[in-house]
């Protein structure tokens, strides 16, 4: 199935809005409100890495499993 708006792209809209720092979790939570398409946590966590190799965000460890992630702006 094809995909409407790819995941990276709701990814940064959300945090967009957000303009601040916000977990993991909750992010995932937000962007699955948003995407009509199923999403796995792992594929969530990739995107997440993209944006982050990218420099577009960053995402710092807080406890075991938990990330917090921040919205760094696009770089032009």
């Amino acid at each position: 199935m094809w995909r409407d708006t790819p995941l990276i792209y709701v990814i940064i809209e959300k945090l967009r809005k957000i303009n601040g720092t916000i977990k993991d979790e909750d992010l995932f939570k937000e962007v699955k409100k948003d995407i009509s398409y199923e999403i796995s946590f792992g594929d969530f966590l990739k995107a997440l890495m993209s944006l982050e190799i990218r420099g577009i965000i960053s995402v710092s460890l807080i406890r075991e499993n938990t990330r917090m992630v921040t919205y760094l702006g696009e770089k032009e």
